[in-house]
């Protein structure tokens, strides 16, 4: 054969021997697999739990039936208890403190409270329903009804603004 032939023969076996090792050397190829082995251990710890966790309500379930079935005999025991040893004025009075002897009574239908005074059909007034007046220094004065404000609260002087506003004098502006 010639060169060229052969080298052409020996090129196209090594592309075909690298892809292979390529192929089953791949970094992914290995995730991928060890992927599949997380997702089964998983897959499986699931399974186990939910079946634990069914036999534990199964086995509640058992429990509470037992507690009911000693709950009911107990109640059984201690009624014929009571039929057999207490007189008949004891068991009428034993009857009417009893759950069952009490009469239903009709209950008016609850509804959601109002936001607004149902009379004025409204919202409510920040005043609705307080008695007590307002006093103390901050209260609102009626100049109407006292004549002059007695109870007026002058505001504080700010001084980082000048006395024009203020009221102050001219000496005072001075000064500053």
């Amino acid at each position: 054969m010639d060169v060229l032939t052969t080298g052409v023969l020996c090129f196209a076996a090594g592309v075909i021997i690298g892809a292979g090792l390529l192929f089953w050397l791949l970094p992914a190829r290995r995730q991928a697999g060890q992927l599949m082995r997380d997702r089964d251990e998983a897959r499986q710890a699931l399974n186990h739990y939910r079946d634990q966790v069914d036999d534990h309500f199964l086995r509640t379930a058992e429990l509470v039936n037992d507690m009911t079935q000693a709950y009911r005999s107990v109640h059984e025991h201690l009624s014929m208890g009571a039929k057999a040893l207490c007189s008949e004025g004891g068991r009428q009075r034993a009857a009417a403190k009893s759950l069952d002897a009490v009469p239903d009574e009709q209950e008016s239908p609850l509804s959601q409270p109002l936001d607004y005074a149902p009379k004025a059909k409204g919202t409510l007034s920040e005043h609705f329903g307080l008695n007590k007046p307002d006093d103390g220094p901050f209260a609102p004065v009626d100049v109407a009804e006292t004549g002059t404000p007695d109870r007026m609260v002058e505001p504080p002087r700010d001084y980082a603004e000048g006395c024009d506003d203020q009221g102050c004098s001219t000496d005072e502006q001075k000064q500053k």
